[in-house]
Protein backbone atom coordinates (compact mmCIF):
# COMPACT_ATOMS: atom_id res chain seq x y z
CA UNK A 1 0.00 0.00 0.00
CA UNK A 2 1.29 3.88 -0.88
CA UNK A 3 2.72 4.83 2.06
CA UNK A 4 0.85 8.48 2.06
CA UNK A 5 -2.54 6.46 1.50
CA UNK A 6 -2.01 4.66 4.78
CA UNK A 7 -2.07 7.64 7.02
CA UNK A 8 -4.48 9.56 4.20
CA UNK A 9 -7.08 10.81 7.71
CA UNK A 10 -3.55 12.40 8.92
CA UNK A 11 -2.17 14.62 5.84
CA UNK A 12 -2.65 17.56 8.14
CA UNK A 13 -0.17 15.81 10.95
CA UNK A 14 2.88 14.90 8.42
CA UNK A 15 6.04 16.65 9.66
CA UNK A 16 9.25 17.70 8.64
CA UNK A 17 11.98 14.92 10.52
CA UNK A 18 14.58 18.16 10.73
CA UNK A 19 14.29 20.82 13.30
CA UNK A 20 15.87 24.30 12.84
CA UNK A 21 17.89 25.30 15.49
CA UNK A 22 15.40 28.32 16.04
CA UNK A 23 13.17 25.87 16.30
CA UNK A 24 14.81 24.43 19.39
CA UNK A 25 16.25 27.72 20.81
CA UNK A 26 12.43 28.60 21.45
CA UNK A 27 11.95 25.33 22.64
CA UNK A 28 14.73 25.56 25.24
CA UNK A 29 13.66 29.13 26.06
CA UNK A 30 10.50 28.01 26.63
CA UNK A 31 11.49 25.28 28.84
CA UNK A 32 13.73 27.34 31.44
CA UNK A 33 10.60 29.18 31.87
CA UNK A 34 7.52 26.41 32.18
CA UNK A 35 6.46 25.52 35.42
CA UNK A 36 4.22 22.98 33.27
CA UNK A 37 4.24 20.62 30.33
CA UNK A 38 1.02 22.98 28.50
CA UNK A 39 3.04 25.86 27.16
CA UNK A 40 5.57 22.98 26.08
CA UNK A 41 3.20 20.85 24.46
CA UNK A 42 1.46 23.57 22.12
CA UNK A 43 5.17 24.51 21.20
CA UNK A 44 5.53 20.91 20.03
CA UNK A 45 2.23 20.53 18.51
CA UNK A 46 3.02 23.81 16.32
CA UNK A 47 6.93 22.12 15.90
CA UNK A 48 6.42 18.76 14.94
CA UNK A 49 9.90 18.20 14.12
CA UNK A 50 11.34 18.46 17.43
CA UNK A 51 10.35 15.08 18.35
CA UNK A 52 11.09 13.39 15.47
CA UNK A 53 14.03 11.83 17.27
CA UNK A 54 11.80 9.47 19.33
CA UNK A 55 10.63 7.29 15.97
CA UNK A 56 12.93 5.66 13.87
CA UNK A 57 14.59 6.66 10.65
CA UNK A 58 12.62 5.99 7.50
CA UNK A 59 10.28 8.16 5.01
CA UNK A 60 7.03 10.11 5.60
CA UNK A 61 6.87 11.25 9.61
CA UNK A 62 3.63 12.21 11.56
CA UNK A 63 2.66 13.89 14.83
CA UNK A 64 -0.79 14.04 15.93
CA UNK A 65 -1.63 16.16 18.81
CA UNK A 66 -3.99 14.57 21.58
CA UNK A 67 -5.15 11.69 19.72
CA UNK A 68 -8.31 10.27 21.04
CA UNK A 69 -8.39 6.76 22.38
CA UNK A 70 -11.74 6.04 23.23
CA UNK A 71 -13.86 8.78 25.33
CA UNK A 72 -11.10 9.17 27.94
CA UNK A 73 -7.64 8.17 26.55
CA UNK A 74 -5.84 10.74 25.21
CA UNK A 75 -2.20 10.69 24.65
CA UNK A 76 -0.42 13.93 24.45
CA UNK A 77 1.07 12.48 20.89
CA UNK A 78 0.73 9.72 18.60
CA UNK A 79 4.10 9.96 16.45
CA UNK A 80 4.46 7.26 13.13
CA UNK A 81 7.00 7.11 11.11
CA UNK A 82 7.33 5.21 7.44
CA UNK A 83 10.10 2.54 7.41
CA UNK A 84 10.94 -0.44 5.18
CA UNK A 85 8.85 -2.69 8.03
CA UNK A 86 5.76 -0.29 7.49
CA UNK A 87 4.39 2.10 10.16
CA UNK A 88 6.07 2.56 13.22
CA UNK A 89 4.32 4.05 15.84
CA UNK A 90 5.23 5.95 19.37
CA UNK A 91 2.81 7.47 22.17
CA UNK A 92 4.28 9.74 24.13
CA UNK A 93 2.80 11.11 27.79
CA UNK A 94 4.51 14.89 28.90
CA UNK A 95 4.85 15.66 32.23
CA UNK A 96 5.85 18.99 33.92
CA UNK A 97 10.09 19.56 33.58
CA UNK A 98 9.88 20.42 37.17
CA UNK A 99 8.53 17.30 38.33
CA UNK A 100 10.66 14.62 39.81
CA UNK A 101 10.79 11.14 38.66
CA UNK A 102 11.86 9.67 41.80
CA UNK A 103 10.80 9.94 45.67
CA UNK A 104 13.46 10.19 48.22
CA UNK A 105 13.04 7.14 48.62
CA UNK A 106 13.68 5.42 45.64
CA UNK A 107 10.14 4.81 43.66
CA UNK A 108 8.23 6.72 41.26
CA UNK A 109 7.00 9.72 42.55
CA UNK A 110 2.97 10.47 41.53
CA UNK A 111 3.58 12.41 37.98
CA UNK A 112 5.74 9.49 36.70
CA UNK A 113 3.84 6.49 38.47
CA UNK A 114 0.67 8.34 36.58
CA UNK A 115 2.27 8.81 33.47
CA UNK A 116 3.17 4.64 33.68
CA UNK A 117 0.25 3.70 33.78
CA UNK A 118 -1.48 6.09 31.32
CA UNK A 119 0.57 4.17 28.80
CA UNK A 120 -0.53 0.48 30.44
CA UNK A 121 -3.94 1.82 30.09
CA UNK A 122 -3.16 2.59 26.10
CA UNK A 123 -1.59 -0.38 25.14
CA UNK A 124 -4.54 -2.16 26.60
CA UNK A 125 -7.18 0.30 24.70
CA UNK A 126 -5.35 -0.32 21.77
CA UNK A 127 -5.33 -4.26 22.48
CA UNK A 128 -9.24 -4.14 23.00
CA UNK A 129 -9.81 -1.72 20.04
CA UNK A 130 -7.14 -2.98 17.40
CA UNK A 131 -9.46 -3.05 14.40
CA UNK A 132 -11.37 0.07 15.45
CA UNK A 133 -7.84 2.19 15.96
CA UNK A 134 -6.39 1.27 12.63
CA UNK A 135 -9.76 0.93 10.41
CA UNK A 136 -12.18 3.73 12.00
CA UNK A 137 -9.47 6.18 13.49
CA UNK A 138 -7.08 5.92 10.96
CA UNK A 139 -3.89 4.17 12.79
CA UNK A 140 -2.82 2.06 10.43
CA UNK A 141 -0.32 -0.46 11.70
CA UNK A 142 -0.76 0.88 15.48
CA UNK A 143 -0.80 -2.40 18.27
CA UNK A 144 -0.16 -2.52 21.70
CA UNK A 145 3.23 -3.25 21.84
CA UNK A 146 4.40 0.27 20.21
CA UNK A 147 6.84 2.10 21.64
CA UNK A 148 6.13 4.66 24.46
CA UNK A 149 7.92 7.60 25.49
CA UNK A 150 7.27 9.82 29.05
CA UNK A 151 8.88 12.74 29.00
CA UNK A 152 9.50 14.29 32.43
CA UNK A 153 11.19 16.52 34.32
CA UNK A 154 15.25 17.90 34.06
CA UNK A 155 18.34 16.12 35.00
CA UNK A 156 19.07 18.79 37.78
CA UNK A 157 16.11 17.36 39.32
CA UNK A 158 17.37 13.71 39.88
CA UNK A 159 19.35 12.41 42.46
CA UNK A 160 22.67 10.48 40.80
CA UNK A 161 22.63 8.30 43.54
CA UNK A 162 19.04 6.56 41.57
CA UNK A 163 20.32 6.69 38.29
CA UNK A 164 20.32 2.69 38.25
CA UNK A 165 16.45 2.86 39.79
CA UNK A 166 15.50 5.42 36.91
CA UNK A 167 17.13 3.39 33.89
CA UNK A 168 15.21 0.59 35.06
CA UNK A 169 11.92 2.57 34.87
CA UNK A 170 12.81 2.26 31.10
CA UNK A 171 12.24 -1.11 29.32
CA UNK A 172 12.05 -2.59 25.56
CA UNK A 173 9.00 -0.82 24.70
CA UNK A 174 8.50 2.69 27.27
CA UNK A 175 11.13 5.00 27.74
CA UNK A 176 11.00 7.21 30.46
CA UNK A 177 13.54 10.59 29.54
CA UNK A 178 14.12 14.26 30.90
CA UNK A 179 13.40 16.93 29.11
CA UNK A 180 17.40 17.66 28.54
CA UNK A 181 17.55 13.85 26.74
CA UNK A 182 14.62 14.88 24.43
CA UNK A 183 16.32 18.47 23.43
CA UNK A 184 19.60 16.15 23.15
CA UNK A 185 17.85 14.03 20.07
CA UNK A 186 16.69 17.37 18.77
CA UNK A 187 20.11 19.01 18.55
CA UNK A 188 21.57 15.87 17.01
CA UNK A 189 19.37 16.24 14.48
CA UNK A 190 19.13 19.93 13.84
CA UNK A 191 20.30 21.98 10.68
CA UNK A 192 20.82 25.51 10.80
Amino acid sequence: MNEHRELEKWTAAKCSRVPTVSMIDGFERLLGDAHDERPLQTYLAQNGALLSGLVPMGGTYWLIDRPRFGSELVPDFLLASTTSVGILWTMVELESPTERVLTNAGVPAAKAAGALKQVRDWRSWVRDNIAYANNELGFRGLDAECKAAIIIGRRATQDPKQAKIYRELSDSSTMVMSFDRVVEHMKSSAHE
